[in-house]
C-alpha cells in the first residue's frame, strides 16, 4: 500500500471544518431515526431494553449537538484540533450506541425486527460514508463499531446465514471504508490543489502587481464586467427557460383538462358530452352522403348484481374488461362511448344495411357472453341491446338515442342478453313502463294484487303434493296483468321487495287456512327476488311472516333462481344455510339455464332442482334437450336432490320424465295456475281419499 504523506495544519483544519460544517443535520437526522425506530418498535421489542438504547443514543446525539453549539458560541475557547478530537470521540460514542442496536436482534424471533435493525444499521454505514469522510478517523470511529457488534451477533447466531451474514457484513464495511478512504483523498487533494493554486496565484499576482498594474487593473475589471455579462446572460436563460416550461405545462394541463371534460374516467371512453358532438357530425355526414348509421344501446344484464355483492373496485374492473372487449371488436371509426353506470352506447357510421349492424351485435353479446376472472371469481355479464338506425328511426342525436334505449328495454323485457331493433311501438312501451311503476306501489297497499297456485304432481304417487304461488295484478284499467308484465318493473323500481314480502305472506296465510280445513296438501313454494336475498334482513323478515302468519317453515319452500345463486354465492350462502337451518326448503329455479358450478351445488343448502321448461318443451323432437334432461335427473340424483320438471304439457313428457325417475312435475297439463278457492278443490278431487304418505317437498316461485 502507498503510504501518504503526513498532513499539513492547513489541510488538518480544512478538513476538520468539512467534518463541522456537515454535522448538525446528520445528528438530527440519528436522533429522528431513533425515535421513529423504538415509536415503530414499541410493540414488538423489549420495553426497557428499548428505552436504554434510545436514552443512550439521544444521551451520545446531543453530546455532539452540544459540542457543535459550544463551537458556534465560543470558537476561541480551544483550537479547531482540539474540537475536532472532541467530536471524534462523540462520534465513537454514537457508533458504539447503534453498534449497541444489533444486541436488540438476540431477543425477539421476528424476522421483520431483524430486517428492519439490519436495514437501519446498514443505513447508517452507509450515509456516514459521504458525511465523515472528509476526516477518515471520523468514519472509521463511526462505522467499525457498528459492524463489530453486528458480526458478533450475527456469529451468536451460529447458523448458516448468520455466518454468511456477517463475512458479507465485513466485506462491505471494508468495501465502504475504502471507498471512505478514496473521498478522503480526493478530499485533501482538492485542499492541497487549493492551496498550491492559490500560491501560484499569489506568486503571479505580485509579479503582475509590480510589472504591469496598471494593465492588470484594466483586465480585472474587463474580466468583471465579462462576468457580469455572462451571470445576466445566464439569469435571463434561465428565465425564458422557466417560461417555456410553464408554458409547456398549461399546455399540458389545458390538453388534460380538455379530455377529461370528454371521457370517462374509469374506461376512458368518449362520455355524453364527446359522443354528442361526434352523433352530430356523423348523422350530418350520413346526410351529405345519404348513407345510414345506427345507434347501439347497451345495457350490462348482472352488472347490479355483481357491483353489490363483489364490490365497487370488482364492479369498476369488470366495467374496464367489457370496454376492452367491446373495443377489440368494432372498428376503428366506430365511437364507443359510455354514458355512466353499466350503460354504453355504441355509433356505427356508413353502414350499408342492418345486415352489417346484427353481425356486430351478435359479436358484442358473444364476447360479453364468454366468462370473466376478475381475483379469481368466474363471473358471466352478458348485455341487452337496442338499436336505432338514422334516417328512419330519427333524424337527430337525441331521438335516436330514445329509440335505441326503448329497443334495449323491449330487449330486457324478452329476456335480456340479445338485441332489438326499434320500432314505433316501443316508445308506447317506454311510457307504459313509466305509468305502470307509479301504479305498482298503489297496487301493493290497495290490494289489486292475487295470488295464484299452481299443483305440482308426484310422479310416484299421482297426488298434488305441493303449490307453487303465482302472483297476478288485477289492474282496475287494464284487467289483470301476467307477472312478466309487471315483474322488470319491480325489480328496476325496487317495489320488489315489497311485492315478494306480500306475497310470501299471503301464500304462508293461504296455507295456513288449508292446513286447518284439512286440504291434502303438503308444502307451497314461493320465488326469493335478488333484491330480497341480498338483504342482510332476510331471514328475520322471513322468520317474522312465518310467525304472523302461524305458517310452519316446514310447509314452505324458498326457490332462488340458477343465475343468481351462482353469481352471488358468497354473499347469500349463509343467508339460505340459516333458512334451511329452521326448517325451510330450499330449491334452485330455472335449473340448466345458468353456469352451475358442482363444486358449488355441494356446498349448497338446497334439497331440490327445477329443470327450466325450455328443456321440457321439445323433448319429443329435440335429442339435445332430452339429454340435457337425462344429466340433470342423473346429476339430482347423485347429489341426493329432488328434481321437479316444469312446463310439462303432454303425455310424452310425463311418461318421459318418470322413466327417467324424475320425482315431481308441474305445467299445463295438470292445471294452469288457478285461484286459491279454485285450486283447492281441484286438490280435493285429484287428492282423494286423502294419502297419509308424505311425498318429497316442491319448489314453487313467486
Amino acid at each position: 500500500m502507498r503510504l501518504t504523506a503526513p498532513l499539513s495544519a492547513h489541510a488538518l483544519n480544512e478538513q476538520i471544518k468539512l467534518l463541522l460544517a456537515n454535522a448538525m443535520p446528520a445528528n438530527l437526522t440519528v436522533a429522528a431515526i431513533a425515535l421513529l425506530f423504538s415509536y415503530s418498535l414499541w410493540d414488538k421489542l423489549d420495553h426497557p431494553l428499548l428505552l436504554a438504547w434510545t436514552g443512550i443514543m439521544l444521551l451520545f446525539v446531543s453530546l455532539r449537538v452540544s459540542l457543535l453549539l459550544l463551537r458556534k458560541r465560543n470558537p476561541q475557547r480551544f483550537t479547531l484540533t482540539t474540537w475536532g478530537r472532541l467530536y471524534l470521540f462523540s462520534t465513537l460514542l454514537v457508533g458504539f450506541a447503534w453498534g449497541s442496536l444489533t444486541l436488540l436482534i438476540l431477543t425477539t424471533e421476528e424476522p421483520f425486527v431483524h430486517f428492519v435493525i439490519f436495514l437501519i444499521i446498514f443505513g447508517a454505514i452507509s450515509v456516514a460514508v459521504p458525511v465523515l469522510a472528509s476526516r477518515l478517523p471520523a468514519l472509521l470511529a463511526y462505522v467499525v463499531p457498528q459492524s463489530l457488534f453486528l458480526v458478533t451477533v450475527l456469529l451468536i447466531e451460529n447458523n448458516r446465514w448468520s455466518l454468511m451474514l456477517s463475512i458479507a457484513t465485513l466485506i462491505y464495511t471494508a468495501l465502504l471504508v475504502a471507498t471512505g478512504q478514496n473521498i478522503n483523498q480526493q478530499i485533501r487533494r482538492s485542499i492541497e490543489l487549493e492551496d498550491h493554486n492559490q500560491t501560484l496565484i499569489d506568486d503571479l499576482s505580485d509579479e503582475v502587481t509590480r510589472r504591469r498594474s496598471a494593465q492588470g487593473a484594466l483586465e480585472q475589471h474587463q474580466a468583471q464586467l465579462e462576468e457580469q455579462v455572462e451571470l445576466r446572460t445566464r439569469a435571463l436563460t434561465r428565465t425564458n427557460e422557466s417560461l417555456e416550461n410553464q408554458i409547456d405545462i398549461r399546455k399540458q394541463v389545458e390538453h388534460r383538462l380538455e379530455h377529461l371534460a370528454h371521457h370517462d374516467t374509469l374506461t376512458n371512453l368518449p362520455n355524453r358530452l364527446l359522443l354528442d358532438a361526434r352523433m352530430e357530425h356523423a348523422i350530418q355526414h350520413a346526410r351529405r352522403e345519404q348513407s345510414q348509421l345506427a345507434v347501439m344501446f347497451l345495457d350490462l344484464d348482472n352488472f347490479k348484481h355483481i357491483n353489490d355483492s363483489l364490490g365497487h373496485a370488482t364492479g369498476d374492473r369488470l366495467l374496464q374488461e367489457v370496454t376492452r372487449r367491446l373495443l377489440s371488436i368494432t372498428r376503428e371509426d366506430d365511437t364507443v362511448a359510455r354514458l355512466g353506470g353499466d350503460e354504453f352506447v355504441l355509433l356505427m357510421g356508413d353502414i350499408q344495411d342492418a345486415s352489417t349492424v346484427i353481425y356486430l351485435a351478435q359479436k358484442i353479446l358473444d364476447k360479453l357472453n364468454e366468462r370473466i376472472e376478475i381475483d379469481g371469481e368466474s363471473m358471466f355479464v352478458g348485455c341487452s341491446i337496442g338499436i336505432s338506425l338514422f334516417p328512419q328511426d330519427g333524424d337527430n342525436a337525441e331521438t335516436l338515442m330514445k329509440n335505441a334505449d326503448a329497443a334495449m328495454y323491449r330487449t330486457k323485457e324478452e329476456g335480456r342478453n340479445s338485441y332489438n331493433f326499434y320500432a314505433e311501438e316501443m316508445t308506447a312501451s317506454a311510457y307504459d313502463r313509466i305509468t305502470l311503476v307509479g301504479s305498482l306501489g298503489r297496487a301493493i297497499e290497495q290490494n289489486e294484487l292475487v295470488v295464484h297456485y299452481q299443483p305440482q304432481k308426484s310422479l310416484c304417487t299421482g297426488r298434488y303434493v305441493g303449490l307453487e304461488a303465482l302472483v297476478r295484478w288485477n289492474h282496475p284499467e287494464k284487467g289483470i296483468l301476467p307477472p312478466a308484465r309487471f315483474l322488470p318493473v319491480a325489480e328496476a323500481s325496487g317495489l320488489i321487495v315489497p311485492l315478494g314480502n306480500w306475497v310470501l305472506r299471503s301464500a304462508c296465510r293461504q296455507m295456513l287456512t288449508w292446513k286447518q280445513n284439512g286440504v291434502p296438501i303438503d308444502t307451497i313454494s314461493v320465488n326469493l327476488a335478488g333484491k330480497q336475498i341480498r338483504r342482510d334482513d332476510l331471514v328475520d323478515n322471513i322468520v317474522g311472516i312465518l310467525e304472523e302468519t302461524g305458517c310452519r317453515p316446514e310447509w314452505l319452500e324458498l326457490e332462488v333462481t340458477e343465475g343468481f345463486i351462482m353469481n352471488e354465492v358468497h354473499t347469500s350462502i349463509d343467508s339460505l344455510h340459516r333458512l334451511r337451518d329452521i326448517g325451510i326448503q330450499l330449491a334452485i329455479d330455472d335449473f340448466g339455464t345458468g353456469h352451475s358450478s358442482l363444486s358449488y351445488l355441494k356446498k349448497l343448502p338446497v334439497s331440490r332442482l327445477k329443470i327450466d321448461r325450455s328443456f321440457i318443451r321439445d323433448l319429443a323432437v329435440d335429442n339435445d334437450d332430452a339429454a340435457i334432461v337425462r344429466a340433470i335427473v342423473s346429476l339430482g340424483k347423485s347429489l341426493q336432490l329432488v328434481i321437479i320438471a316444469e312446463g310439462v304439457e303432454t303425455d310424452f313428457q310425463e311418461r318421459f320424465l318418470r322413466e327417467l325417475g324424475c320425482e315431481m312435475s308441474q305445467g299445463y297439463l295438470y292445471s294452469q295456475p288457478l285461484p286459491s278457492d279454485q285450486v283447492e278443490a281441484l286438490l280435493l278431487k285429484h287428492n282423494r281419499p286423502p294419502d297419509s304418505r308424505l311425498p318429497p317437498t316442491v319448489n314453487p316461485s313467486t
